[in-house]
């Protein structure tokens, strides 16, 4: 079973660390553990591991019981009239003994550091955030073909986009109709961007009522995930006669997302490959213009390891996904991004998972 595959190896990983007690809440770490997202709201909800002995169960509000059940891993639930104290008293008490490090993500927030300090009483709290990405920035074939179908999903809602836009529809009518479009892929969409005109030279505008115009760039973000696992794509479109320069500064990041993909391969780093395509681009003259990195990981989270940025000097293994995505934005004018998702297969080989790009143009 993967999923108890995956808890055996991050116990094997705890027992190379000073940690006597782990606790993951929900959230994508535990998804990727447990199987399934189990949202407590402001229950307290977790995975508790002790590595010395190598058991670990859910402790979970007896309301997602049913929840419980179908992962077919150990659990203890309480009621809201006990709380969780004495669950989670009775997992340590017969399997950790003793409790002196508490192994954390850096997710979790404080109530969980005052629920476990009145079960364990003082503890020294240790981060277990880079043991956690050391497994999930590696994905299997499972893991990648989630991903792959996420992404075709996006490209099925960007070119119903670029088919039906038109001048007076609103980024708010675009959104939907790419929302709509990916829903009946069989994906969920997540962030749907659509910005239009001055718009789209602010990287993270949310859609608005505002009416796209003739001459307007569109610049479409759009991610959604499948099982689970996110694809992230952006593509930039031109309603008519584009504005001056645009061809220049499209071209230019054109070339920065193609040259940075040429060099991607196992063992470079994410700061080498945010050189290639920062390189380009400063070397056409609009460095200042370029305000972001180059990308990121994907996966369970939108924005995860491995980082395209100019400090992340980790190498990327493989079985790694990420986006290369740079972009050139001028404010009160214009903005162009370009972003494809990248994966260094478990065997090397490196791969564009996205194909589809429209014609930039679309006849007004």
């Amino acid at each position: 079973m993967v999923i108890t595959k995956r808890i055996d190896g991050l116990i094997s990983k705890l027992r190379s660390s000073p940690v006597e007690l782990a606790v993951i809440i929900p959230g994508p770490n535990f998804r990727y553990l447990v199987g399934s997202y189990i949202d407590t709201f402001e229950r307290f909800g977790a995975l508790i591991i002790c590595p010395s002995n190598g058991s670990y169960s859910l402790v979970l509000p007896r309301l997602d019981e049913g929840k419980a059940k179908t992962t077919e891993l150990p659990y203890i639930v309480y009621g809201d009239d006990e709380g969780p104290l004495n669950a989670i008293k009775s997992f340590i008490n017969g399997n950790c003994g003793a409790i002196r490090r508490v192994g954390l993500e850096g997710r979790a927030t404080l109530n969980y550091l005052w629920i476990l300090r009145r079960v364990v009483g003082d503890f020294i709290d240790l981060s277990i955030d880079d043991l956690l990405v050391s497994m999930r920035i590696s994905k299997d074939e499972d893991e990648l073909a989630s991903i792959e179908r996420a992404v075709k999903a996006i490209e099925d809602g960007i070119r119903a986009a670029h088919e039906s836009i038109r001048p007076g529809m609103t980024e708010v009518d675009v959104t939907k109709l790419i929302s709509d479009v990916i829903s009946n892929a069989g994906a969920e969409p997540r962030d749907v961007l659509v910005q239009s005109g001055p718009n789209s030279a602010i990287p993270h505008w949310m859609p608005s009522r505002r009416r796209i115009e003739v001459g307007d760039v569109v610049v479409i973000d759009v991610t959604a995930t499948y099982n689970d696992y996110y694809g992230d794509l952006t593509r930039t479109l031109v309603i008519g006669n584009p504005p001056s320069d645009f061809w220049r500064v499209y071209e230019l990041v054109k070339r920065a997302h193609d040259e940075a993909i040429a060099n991607v391969r196992e063992g470079v780093t994410g700061a080498y490959i945010d050189s290639i395509a920062r390189g380009v681009i400063t070397g056409g003259g609009y460095g200042q213009y370029f305000i972001h990195r180059t990308g990121h990981g994907i996966g369970l989270e939108v924005h995860e390891e491995p980082f395209i940025s100019q400090s992340y000097d980790k190498a990327l293994p493989r079985g790694s996904a990420f986006t290369i995505e740079p972009g050139i934005y001028l404010p009160g004018r214009f903005g162009i991004r370009l972003e494809s998702n990248i994966a260094i297969r478990p065997d090397g080989r490196v791969e564009v998972l996205d194909k589809y790009w429209p014609e930039v143009i679309v006849n007004a």
